[in-house]
């Protein structure tokens, strides 16, 4: 008996469990079933997509903005500037109309203001609201060649004239946190490309948390970009000739992005106008920015391509992949100030000239007040400059596979890296020297330690001088043994 309520009991429970689950299997067929209708009296049939059961149907059309409680009239929050008297005829003042735009879209809880093609003049300046978007007609960035010639110009362009020989005046563009300047072309109608540039203040200044700007051609700014305060800035797709900073980051505790931007001289080729930005000019300037991220930028024809300076609220570090400067006749990179987590620069590529005032020219400059940590990778360095590299300061600097092509352009026997009152760490390790001089010298025991190994080089190895703790060691030469 026991034996046999034990079978019962587990044939009950086994014919229990059969029939929960025909249960479930009759329940889920219901539901598709009543799925099926439902989907056949919403899907409206017609002669297009034919799937492979015979059905014709197009997909459901749904009212989101009724699901979510969104506002159903989308264009309610986009709004075009020639609806409030903006002309683009290249001499009417656009600066209220712009600015009235501006403001309406900001009460919408935030929009888009349109831009039209056409030459847009500036006497002031104007400032896009959180969480507004100002859209000229360019998807991506374009580039122009001209001299002061606007009639060459295209697609929206804007032309702010105020603060004309002040750099300290107002900016033209003030963009606030949530918000965005897009696809349009900057041009300074009074910037004359035939003698010294005039200075104007900064053109564009990100002012807030997540501001950006992006598919922009500063075509002949003075000061084109700023970003100060301005945390998870995004700086994309930028072209133009900015004559004395292209960018400049200062007090940036949230990553910052900055890519694809590229400094050409395009607006001018006047000498006096050229020189005074071989002179002066400077293409990138980072100062206190935690994480910057840095991809695809180059600069041609700057004093300084990349300058790592400090402010009163620290250096930088951050990730520089794929950077490039061409013709920079003081440094292709210079460091002032580097914070102690490190300046990474990987996959770049450098030129340095002699500058036209006979001032000492090198690839790479470590200022003395430099205390932070500066590694380049998988970088190249060539043209006729005296160094590849000055080293001063008490950072750690590192080169790592790394190819030096060129230097020694004065002919008296300079070094390619060259330590100079360095009180730091030097680190050269599996670079190919081309050219057949002097590689390195390490300077007379001001350096800490230094590692030179596994380097090729043309010739014999030339390592004069000397650290506290010097380690030389599996290099290889091109001499036959």
């Amino acid at each position: 008996e026991p034996l046999f309520r034990s079978v019962y009991t587990v044939s009950f429970l086994s014919l229990s469990s059969v029939y929960h689950v025909l249960a479930m299997q009759v329940g889920i067929v219901v539901l598709l079933l009543l799925g099926f209708i439902g989907a056949s009296t919403t899907f409206k049939m017609n002669r297009g997509y034919r799937n492979p059961s015979g059905f014709q149907w197009t997909r459901p059309s749904y009212n989101m903005q009724a699901v979510h409680g969104l506002n159903s009239d989308v264009n309610a929050s986009i709004f075009d500037v020639s609806d409030f008297g903006a002309v683009g005829d290249g001499k009417t003042d656009n600066t209220a109309a712009f600015q009235s735009a501006l403001d309406a879209a900001n009460k919408t809880n935030g929009g888009t203001v349109l831009i039209p093609s056409g030459n847009f003049f500036f006497t002031g300046s104007v400032a896009v609201p959180r969480a507004v978007t100002l859209q000229g007609t360019y998807k991506v960035v374009p580039s122009h060649t001209t001299g002061q010639n606007s009639d060459s110009l295209t697609g929206t362009v804007l032309m702010p004239t105020g603060g004309k020989g002040n750099e300290s005046a107002a900016p033209f563009i003030t963009i606030s946190h949530d918000s965005a300047l897009i696809g349009v072309v900057i041009y300074y109608p009074n910037q004359p490309p035939n003698q010294l540039p005039t200075p104007f203040p900064w053109t564009i200044v990100l002012a807030g948390a997540n501001a950006a700007v992006t598919d922009v051609e500063c075509l002949n700014c003075f000061n084109a970009i700023q970003a100060v305060g301005a945390a998870r800035h995004y700086i994309a797709r930028i072209q133009g000739q900015p004559i004395n900073t292209g960018i400049y980051v200062d007090e940036t505790y949230d990553i910052g992005r900055v890519e694809d931007v590229h400094w050409n001289p395009w607006y001018c080729h006047n000498e006096t106008y050229t020189a005074w930005q071989l002179l002066h000019g400077r293409a990138f300037v980072f100062a206190r920015t935690d994480w910057e991220y840095v991809f695809n930028t180059f600069a041609f024809g700057y004093a300084i391509g990349y300058h790592f300076v400090a402010s009163s609220k620290g250096s930088c570090n951050g990730n520089f992949l794929g950077i490039g400067a061409d013709m920079a006749t003081n440094a292709s990179v210079q460091v002032d100030a580097a914070d102690s987590f490190g300046i990474l620069i990987t996959n770049g590529e450098f030129t340095a000239f002699g500058s036209p005032d006979g001032f000492d020219s090198s690839q790479v400059i470590v200022s003395p007040s430099n205390t932070g940590s500066v590694r380049f990778v998988n970088s190249a360095f060539w043209g006729p400059s005296n160094s590849v590299a000055t080293l001063s300061g008490s950072g750690t600097t590192g080169f790592g596979d790394c190819t030096f092509s060129q230097w020694d352009g004065s002919k008296k026997g300079r070094h390619a890296i060259e330590v100079k009152e360095a009180k730091g760490n030097l680190l050269v390790t599996n670079c190919d020297f081309q050219h057949d001089g002097n590689q390195i010298d390490l300077g007379q025991k001001s350096l800490a330690r230094a590692v030179v190994t596994g380097n090729v080089v043309q010739g014999a190895l030339r390592v004069s001088g000397k650290a506290h703790n010097t380690q030389i060691g599996l290099n290889a030469d091109s001499n036959p043994n």
